[in-house]
């Protein structure tokens, strides 16, 4: 849900693939290992999308059995998955967690049709956040409570910030959607805008110039990570100083993407090639290590990182079923 592809342009493409193509030896593992965190009903599947700085996981699980059964947005906690309830439908998804435990996401509403995004707080439980359009998703909540997303009108997304009961809307100077993907503890946010990674803040927009690609995150020193688009999708980390850091990737890599950065500039998302998708955690310097599955040669994608170094995403069981479970990759 966080991730908008693109198409960029050949001559983009051309100057991004001479420097982040370039193929580095794997490391195994990174000194992360993998833990299955389960479902809220034993039965397959779930993801997990983002974790805070105690551990504190949250992501979606199906519920019941049958084809497409709901999901449920849940908060994993010392070994504990608890359901976050609904705002009147059937199923939720939550998408990221604060320091302070607030979990944000989206949740179809009573009418079995709309979806809002949500907030939802420990004491409180879960808030309708409304939208300005049809459908809205929140993406992410920083620890001062601020929260964004993104939401439909007359099928353009276009992005929004809510802070203290106010949702107003995201947009370039020029008037264009900017959509976020993240948002640090300064209220900076990244996303994308006008066809190109982009960041706001206090009205303010930044268009980083590459077209086709998008901003997926970015951490509180204003260092984004970005991926361009189809078909190349290239991982890279646009620097606060203007630098462009290229990813290295492993080799016989096909494509890779990046999904969140943290403060020490660890970076993590996925890479693909012709054996499948791989969850990738790359260090500071671009390194590329590829993390254990939760099944030999089974796949798998990693979706968050927290200060510690911890990450979380999704691991197929096994290399047959497909099914998925939320996975934690700590030391």
């Amino acid at each position: 849900m966080k991730t908008l592809r693109r198409t960029m342009s050949a001559a983009a493409a051309a100057v991004v693939l001479s420097v982040s193509l370039t193929a580095a030896p794997a490391a195994a593992s990174g000194g992360l290992h993998a833990v299955d965190l389960g479902t809220l009903t034993g039965t397959c599947c779930s993801v997990a999308y983002d974790l805070n700085d105690q551990g504190v996981v949250v992501g979606a699980s199906q519920v019941g059995t049958g084809e497409n059964p709901p999901e449920r947005a849940f908060r994993w906690r010392n070994g504990t998955m608890t359901d976050l309830g609904t705002l009147g439908g059937s199923s939720a998804s939550a998408q990221a967690v604060n320091n302070n435990g607030w979990v944000v996401g989206y949740s179809l509403l009573a009418d079995g049709v709309t979806t809002h995004a949500f907030l939802w707080r420990p004491a409180l439980g879960m808030l309708d956040l409304g939208s300005l359009g049809a459908d809205s998703v929140a993406v992410d909540v920083n620890d001062a409570g601020v929260v964004v997303g993104y939401y439909v009108d007359s099928g353009t997304l276009r992005g929004f910030r809510w802070a203290n009961g106010v949702l107003t809307q995201l947009t370039t100077t020029s008037g264009h959607p900017f959509v976020p993907s993240g948002i640090n503890r300064y209220g900076m946010v990244s996303g994308t805008a006008e066809d190109q990674p982009a960041t706001w803040q206090a009205g303010t927009v930044r268009l980083y110039g590459l077209l086709g690609a998008e901003g997926t995150a970015l951490n509180d020193y204003g260092d984004v990570a970005a991926v361009t688009g189809y078909p190349y999708y290239v991982p890279f980390v646009w620097r606060a100083s203007d630098m462009n850091d290229p990813l290295f990737t492993p080799a016989a890599t096909q494509f890779a993407g990046t999904t969140d950065i943290n403060e020490a500039r660890h970076v993590v998302g996925w890479r693909q090639d012709a054996s499948g998708v791989r969850a990738v955690f790359w260090s500071p310097t671009g390194t590329p290590h590829l993390l254990p599955g939760l099944a030999p040669g089974a796949q798998s994608r990693a979706h968050a990182v927290n200060k510690h170094g911890q990450a979380v995403g999704q691991g197929n069981l096994n290399t047959t079923t497909g099914d998925y479970h939320a996975v934690l990759w700590t030391h």
